[in-house]
């Protein structure tokens, strides 16, 4: 004997900032690392302190899971106002494999 499930809508999780997330200003992306299933992306900004040698210093990094990149490309590249969408529909347990 089978139970069958009703099948419901899956529902919308809210977004909540229980702290002051800081933003971060960045100049470029610099590297993308690989951390299993999921991708770490490191931002920075150009340091102005030695002209005869510029630096670039860390200011972000952000690990996405791996499946969610190329979503990601699209919505930057459509510049779609929708953000979090993309992270609305990914499962809570999502990068725990």
């Amino acid at each position: 004997m089978t139970i069958e499930r009703p099948m419901f809508p899956p529902q919308e999780i809210e977004t909540v900032e229980p702290y002051a997330t800081p933003d971060s200003f960045c100049e470029t992306l610099v590297r993308i690392e690989r951390l299993g299933s999921c991708r770490r992306l490191v931002f920075a900004v150009t340091e102005r302190g030695d002209p005869c040698r510029p630096m670039r210093a860390v200011v972000a990094k952000l690990v996405v899971p791996a499946e969610l990149m190329s979503e990601l490309a699209q919505m930057i590249a459509a510049d779609r106002p929708e953000p979090g969408a993309a992270f609305a529909r990914l499962p809570v347990n999502a990068v725990a494999n």
